[in-house]
């Protein structure tokens, strides 16, 4: 009897296995289908994105597609299985109650298990050609939705946002000003720019000149502390500047006879008010002046803070105007105590001193000049000229109270403008130069950059 109970089970034994292994067949893919497909979509993303890449490098470069597969797959499955462990330490950590040297043994297994995990990540972004994102790291332009300006000075910070679209081209860039600022301010209207996701991704440029080196590292560590505080680091890129003043900080107005001109680098310069009509260097037409003011005051790089007005004697009127005009803007903007203006008289040259036809009596690229009273020039170039366009470059100039200068568009390694001046003999002395973003006018320190000339006609 008992043996043939124990023949009876036995059977049923087998029955039901067989019924388990068809129940699970039923439930799990044959091992066929699990290595012609792979169903775990992460796994299956990283496979992809890697043969993607392998396609775009040179044959020379290329690995055995198979044998990436398999790599990627086995640092996954090392990856997943770190995950885990680390997962069923820290469980362990917060239920434990045994002796402290219990705790100290897990907790060092964490850190062990962590460490070879961020040694897997790393082969895998090896193996897959991946620079990963990572806290504070360069956003470009496209992707910002906010870009601040954080301009360190003595007395404050002044802030500006950046305006879209977003351009690297200062000339280009459009600003609102949040005005002068202290230092505490300035980190609370970070703060607030922090606590918004929909300022994400957001870069905060930090601007500064040699002498407020300190004070701007000070700043840089700070707003690093509160993107860290807010918890949003992978959204934040935070840079800091340092700015080599170029030409003599002072931004150029010039007015002669009731007309005011200026100066500006080679553009096309945006207006601040965004419209479409560039500015530029020449003649200030009377209801364009405000937005001439406006963008030298919104540079946070050279950042300008004195105007200096040169006019003749027919126009103290309007040399006044002009700068109440500076002053109010600069007040509106909130950065008045850091903005001075100030007001030249200038005894005025004819201009029928300058019009006519120049012969130069120094060695240089330009020959002959030709001022006609039209607004025209023409530069005869001499042999061997620097100057592009052929021996005879046709420009316009424009006279200032006691210059004239002369844009023949020459531009070499740099933007060429001529200024010229009458010398107490009656000659035209030019000289050859640049214009600096803030507004003046920079000779070149360069052989045969200055040419004197003798009147011919």
């Amino acid at each position: 009897m008992k043996t043939k109970w124990i023949k009876m089970s036995l059977c049923l034994l087998l029955c039901l296995g067989m019924v388990t292994v068809a129940v699970a067949q039923s439930k799990t893919p044959s091992i066929l289908d699990r290595v012609q497909n792979e169903s775990d979509p992460e796994l299956g993303e990283l496979i992809r994105a890697a043969i993607e890449r392998e396609q775009k490098l040179p044959k020379s470069q290329h690995t055995e597609p198979l044998e990436l597969i398999r790599k990627i797959t086995i640092s996954y499955t090392q990856i997943k299985l770190f995950d885990q462990q680390i997962a069923e330490v820290s469980r362990r950590l917060e239920e434990v109650t045994g002796p402290a040297e219990l705790r100290y043994e897990l907790l060092l297994a964490k850190t062990e298990l962590k460490a070879k995990l961020m040694t897997e990540v790393a082969n895998l972004r090896e193996l897959m050609g991946i620079v990963p994102r990572h806290a504070f790291d360069k956003q470009p332009n496209k992707s910002l939705s906010c870009w601040v300006i954080l301009r360190v000075l003595d007395e404050g910070v002044y802030v500006l946002d950046s305006l879209q679209p977003f351009h690297n081209y200062e000339l280009r860039r459009r600003y609102k000003s949040l005005g002068l600022q202290s230092r505490k301010e300035t980190l609370d209207y970070v703060r607030e720019k922090l606590k918004d996701p929909n300022n994400f991704p957001i870069r905060i440029e930090l601007c500064h000149t040699a002498e407020m080196s300190f004070a701007a590292k000070d700043l840089h560590g700070k707003v690093i502390s509160l993107a860290i505080e807010t918890n949003c680091q992978m959204e934040v890129e935070v840079s800091l500047t340092q700015i080599e003043n170029i030409g003599r900080g002072v931004s150029m107005l010039f007015i002669r006879e009731g007309v005011i001109s200026t100066l500006h680098r080679a553009g096309p310069i945006q207006r601040p008010d965004g419209g479409p009509d560039a500015l530029g260097t020449g003649v200030v037409e009377p209801n364009d002046l405000d937005q001439h003011i406006m963008w030298r005051l919104m540079i946070p790089g050279h950042f300008p803070r004195k105007f200096r007005i040169e006019h003749d004697n027919t126009s103290d009127k309007l040399a006044r105007q002009t700068a109440d005009k500076i002053r109010t803007i600069a007040k509106d903007l909130g950065i008045s105590k850091v903005v001075e203006v100030e007001r030249i008289l200038v005894e005025a040259a004819p201009e029928s001193d300058f019009v006519g036809r120049w012969q130069a009596i120094t060695k240089g690229d330009i020959q002959t000049i030709d001022i006609q009273p039209t607004g025209v020039c023409v530069f005869g170039n001499s042999p061997g000229s620097k100057i592009k366009g052929g021996p005879s470059v046709p420009g316009r100039w424009f006279m200032t109270p006691k210059e004239i200068f002369m844009d023949i568009k020459d531009n070499r390694e740099w933007y060429c403008v001529y200024r010229g001046q009458i010398d107490k003999q009656g000659r035209l002395v030019v000289d050859r130069g640049e214009i600096h973003i803030e507004g003046s006018f920079g000779e070149v320190w360069e052989e045969d950059s200055t040419v004197v000339f003798n009147k011919v006609y």
